[in-house]
């Protein structure tokens, strides 16, 4: 049996989960290394996937697609999209004194100005205003705009390719191995959020976006790996807390394009156009690095460099055929449907 760093089985699967014990080749810790390379790919896919998400509205504005470009207040004043606008910042309105509808309900214009105030002589100037475009975000995008409705698509996009991907990774997982299978998807990835930099029209962010949530399936390649390294008493520890921080690269993107790249380089005085261009190459850059880590880094198993499906126990190659056969489990139907059910409450904040 090899000297490993971990306590392991007879199976040579880890019974242990010893977060900080990296040390060692990759021939004595097999199985941390595996763990860390399972969460960091799939934290940083995640981080990847959501991306442009947080920049959407810079990515409008890109494109011109933004309400206040298409239709410029100063000669569309009653545009719904404006009429119904609320600042979230200074909750200060568009219409200042509230909006008045017709008699389906449908909202027409701005109230007046009271009387009181309109004729008032020690009122404000602002206060005298009907409508006040001054509150207006610099990309108007709200329900109903040609705007939100390409940030919208684009999102369901992203989603629904990482379904079919999910699907087709059991097989591809099974013929070339998690490492393999996990360091192709990052490459793959890489090169799509990198083109996200040049994104000029809206089916262009449709399309790039699409592709970019095959990174998202990282997550079938990370419980597969975890699998393959810990036993049975701990694989479910190992697995959950993987899995949990890889899932948390969905909320930091949130923040790590805006805090730490948009706006310290808009504040160095970066155009806001080119900096969220530079900012897509950064997740696309460490995409590449951890790809390249895992592949010199990590072994598929604990005691070989690359995957046997004889390690599971079977004794056919993998094929297509296979989904055929586990759909007539109906347990695997119901745990298909709570898995979409899952994507899509995870993607629902970040689309």
């Amino acid at each position: 049996m090899a000297d490993f760093k971990l306590a392991v089985d007879e199976n040579n699967k880890a019974t242990e989960l010893p977060l900080l014990r990296i040390c060692g080749t990759v021939q004595q810790n097999p199985h941390m290394r595996a763990f860390w390379g399972a969460t960091f790919s799939f934290f940083l896919a995640f981080l990847g996937w959501f991306a442009l998400a947080p920049l959407g509205l810079e990515v409008a504005t890109s494109m011109g697609r933004c309400e206040n470009q298409l239709y410029p207040v100063d000669t569309n004043p009653k545009r719904v999209a404006y009429l119904k606008y609320k600042n979230i910042s200074t909750t200060e309105t568009y219409c200042q004194y509230g909006t008045v509808k017709d008699s389906e309900g449908t909202l027409t214009d701005c109230a007046e100005v009271p009387s009181d105030i309109a004729n008032n002589a020690t009122a404000s100037a602002e206060e005298k205003l009907k409508y006040r475009p001054q509150v207006l975000a610099k990309c108007v995008c709200t329900t109903g705009t040609q705007c939100n409705g390409i940030i919208a698509n684009a999102g369901v996009a992203a989603v629904a390719s990482t379904i079919f991907v999910r699907i087709a990774l059991g097989t591809l997982l099974e013929r070339f191995g998690p490492v393999n299978v996990q360091s192709g998807l990052l490459t793959f990835g890489a090169i799509w959020v990198a083109l996200a930099a040049t994104i000029q029209v809206p089916w262009q962010y449709t399309i790039i976006r699409f592709f970019i949530g095959c990174a998202g399936a990282t997550f079938v390649t990370n419980q597969f790996w975890c699998s393959l390294m810990f036993a049975p008493n701990v694989v479910g520890t190992a697995n959950a807390t993987a899995a949990g921080w890889g899932n948390l690269g969905g909320g930091v993107t949130q923040i790590f394009m805006i805090s730490v790249l948009f706006n310290p380089m808009v504040s160095s005085g970066m155009e806001a156009d080119t900096a969220w261009r530079v900012s897509m190459i950064i997740p696309a850059i460490l995409f590449l690095i951890c790809a390249a880590a895992m592949k010199l880094l990590c072994w598929d198993t604990p005691t070989a460099k690359r995957f046997d499906v004889a390690v599971t126990g079977k004794t056919k190659k993998p094929s297509m055929w296979d989904y055929v056969e586990v759909l007539k489990d109906v347990r695997v139907v119901v745990m298909i449907f709570q898995l979409v059910l899952m994507i899509d409450r995870l993607t629902a904040g970040f689309v």
